[in-house]
């Protein structure tokens, strides 16, 4: 299955496709399947596969999300690198897919524009951000501290930080993303991001089961123009 969705941001559009994978015995083929549908709609729709600013995962276990990410490296890398997410969550895959993709696009006018790819260091698998024309997408941020409110507050100096390397700010924010573990009920999720993002407008909440790691319980992305 394969869907579509336009977003239009001062001027700017994106389009997000999202392909679920085809169960074959094979985790890393079916994602590498996956993925390739996903770049061939996004290129059947104008848009060109240097300018993926996002990435996402999600998988039935953390066996899959596992090899899903080692797919997403092998098929995703170079001029194709974006910010980066992957979560655990089986009960959003229809029967018959042990993972889902999803790629974030951004259209882009003028040749002469590039993206940018910012690193942590030390460099890790998914960069910091990408930047391209006046936009930036950050990789998702997680914390693994005991509790579900340290780990916001954590992330929240985390995101801080990345927006000022970015040369952007909170206001400036047009998508703010929390994938918050499904052993967090809504309202307690609902409590944390409003005392620790007080700035935020809109919050997107989507619950999933797991992360990269055992202990994180929340994992935020963030997208801001500059």
């Amino acid at each position: 299955m394969i869907s579509r969705v336009w977003v239009l941001h001062e001027g700017r559009e994106l389009l997000k496709v999202s392909v679920n994978g085809v169960a074959n015995g094979d985790i890393e083929g079916e994602s590498r399947e996956a993925m390739e549908s996903a770049l061939s709609a996004l290129i059947e729709a104008g848009f060109h596969d240097d300018h993926i600013v996002r990435s996402r995962l999600y998988a039935r276990d953390a066996e899959a999300r596992q090899l899903a990410s080692n797919a997403r490296l092998s098929m995703l890398g170079g001029h194709r690198r974006a910010a980066s997410s992957s979560y655990i969550d089986p009960e959003r895959l229809p029967m018959g897919s042990s993972i889902a993709v999803d790629l974030v696009a951004q259209r882009v006018h003028r040749p002469e524009v590039s993206k940018q790819v910012a690193e942590y260091d030390p460099i890790i698998a998914p960069p910091m951000y990408v930047a391209l024309d006046g936009m930036v997408f950050f990789s998702g941020n997680t914390d693994t501290s005991p509790e579900f409110e340290q780990q916001l507050e954590n992330i929240r100096a985390k995101i801080d930080a990345c927006l000022t390397a970015a040369g952007t700010d909170w206001s400036r924010l047009f998508d703010f993303t929390a994938h918050v573990s499904k052993t967090i009920g809504p309202r307690r999720a609902a409590r944390g991001l409003a005392t620790y993002f007080p700035e935020v407008a809109s919050v997107t909440i989507s619950s999933v089961i797991g992360y990269s790691a055992p202990e994180k319980l929340v994992e935020i992305e963030v997208a801001a123009s500059v």
